[in-house]
């Protein structure tokens, strides 16, 4: 079972997001509350797995409640939600270390799936808003920073790197690989420390910036 805290500071989203979670029988919903300060107690309190919070809250917005949460013992992976297509969220919510970025015309299915996603350690960003990611974070000096970063990398975890920033799951690049899940999630989780990124949304910017690109990836 998915457990999940659903912040957001209208009562009528709240209960939509939640009777839209709760739809699927692998999902619960242990909280639902109203800003960013409460979005952190209930995670302290409930312990989910998965945090889904808007951006605009009153008090504690949820880029600050994003960042509190990731210093918990056992931080929870974080979505955030939101109604605004701004690139200044969409960065400073990555820079937060957030899982996942979604904008409000999701559909409820695929609200669905990217909590799956999320749970399984895995990330998820809106569509609308990959191209401008990727354009932000393309800069020549950006590129060379990157590159030196990676050279860290065996090759084999590059290979595996580049996979990821293509968007395949740990189960698609063990098939492309001939590894098991279990042993791709080790080499996920080992270059996530090489490159200190704090989840995979950070590392297939990284690749994306550096030009690691499909063509040194085996088929």
């Amino acid at each position: 079972m998915i457990t999940v805290v659903v912040a957001d500071d209208e009562e009528l989203v709240r209960e939509s997001l939640r009777l839209i979670l709760q739809t699927d029988d692998t999902i619960t919903v242990v909280a639902a509350v109203a800003d960013g300060e409460q979005v952190v107690a209930a995670a302290r309190s409930h312990q989910p797995d998965v945090v889904l919070t808007d951006v605009q809250m009153p008090a504690t917005d949820g880029i600050t409640a994003a960042l509190a949460l990731r210093r918990l013992p056992r931080p929870p992976r974080v979505v955030v939600l939101t109604s605004f297509a701004r690139d200044e969220y969409l960065y400073s919510a990555l820079k937060a270390g957030v899982d996942g970025f979604l904008l409000k015309d999701t559909r409820p299915h695929e609200l669905i799936d990217a909590i799956k996603v999320v749970a399984r350690g895995e990330a998820i960003i809106s569509p609308s808003m990959t191209r401008t990611l990727m354009e932000q974070f393309t800069v020549p000096h950006e590129a060379v920073r990157a590159r030196e970063r990676l050279e860290s990398l065996p090759q084999d975890q590059r290979t595996i790197l580049a996979l990821l920033a293509q968007g395949l799951s740990n189960a698609e690049i063990g098939a492309r690989m001939h590894l098991s899940e279990s042993q791709v999630k080790v080499h996920v989780s080992r270059i996530l420390r090489l490159l200190d990124c704090a989840n995979r949304v950070q590392a297939a910017i990284l690749a994306h910036t550096a030009g690691l690109t499909p063509p040194t990836v085996p088929s």
